[in-house]
């Protein structure tokens, strides 16, 4: 069984090493699946997976990929200088840690921090304070995602912050293809409202959303990232 698993996984790591660099994301857990098997082949034996990823492409939709792969929320808050990025990644037997150092080191203008459980990407420049402005409660019963944003940035106290800084929010883009987008209530006290936002991407299922500023003076919260 060890000989077994030992091949498998040196056959995968060559078909990721092989794979076209500019495919989107489909090479992303080609070889985690390979050592998934291998690990059952072992019984009680369980060697971390195998990761080799090789990708260039939309960091946002990276992001979003290792969103759902890894059960972890990710938040991203786009640099309004550049707001859609693309990264080449290169990585092999990585973390979720590694991969993220490596998407932060292929595009200096990010970094990345853990919050909570949950994964913020923001710029180096520093993040929107509208993002990190405190909610006294929030609360929604029964609402899908698109539902959950809009009454959240609805409350008067999001609103006026918004007005202050001359911001004004644009309809987010249709849910990518696949996306979950599951009913859900919350009731929160004592969050920012980048928290709040975690929390109605880890209920709803998406687990992963988007933020940007637009040259308009507008801006859109949401999944869409294409």
């Amino acid at each position: 069984m060890k000989k077994w698993a030992s091949l498998a996984r040196n056959a995968f790591e060559e078909m990721a090493m092989n794979i076209n660099p500019r495919i989107m994301l489909g090479p992303l857990l080609v070889v985690l699946a390979c050592a998934s098997v291998a690990t059952a082949q072992q019984g009680a034996s369980k060697p971390p997976p195998l990761r080799v990823i090789h990708f260039h492409g939309s960091m946002a939709g990276l992001l979003a990929r290792l969103a759902g792969d890894y059960g972890v929320t990710i938040g991203l808050e786009a640099d309004p200088t550049k707001p859609q990025s693309e990264v080449i990644i290169d990585v092999r037997d990585a973390t979720l840690t590694d991969i993220l150092n490596a998407i932060v080191q292929s595009e200096p203008r990010y970094q990345w921090r853990e919050s909570g459980g949950d994964i913020e990407v923001f710029p180096v420049s520093g993040g929107n304070p509208l993002l990190d402005m405190p909610l006294s409660t929030f609360q929604v019963k029964d609402v899908r995602r698109a539902e959950a944003i809009d009454q959240l940035m609805g409350l008067p106290e999001v609103q006026a912050v918004a007005m202050s800084m001359n911001l004004k929010l644009r309809p987010d883009g249709p849910l990518p293809t696949g996306a979950k987008d599951e009913k859900f209530s919350l009731s929160l006290s004592g969050v920012t409202l980048r928290q709040a936002l975690n929390r109605i991407a880890k209920e709803s299922g998406a687990r992963f959303w988007l933020f940007r500023n637009h040259n308009d003076g507008s801006f859109s919260v949401g999944t869409d990232y294409r």
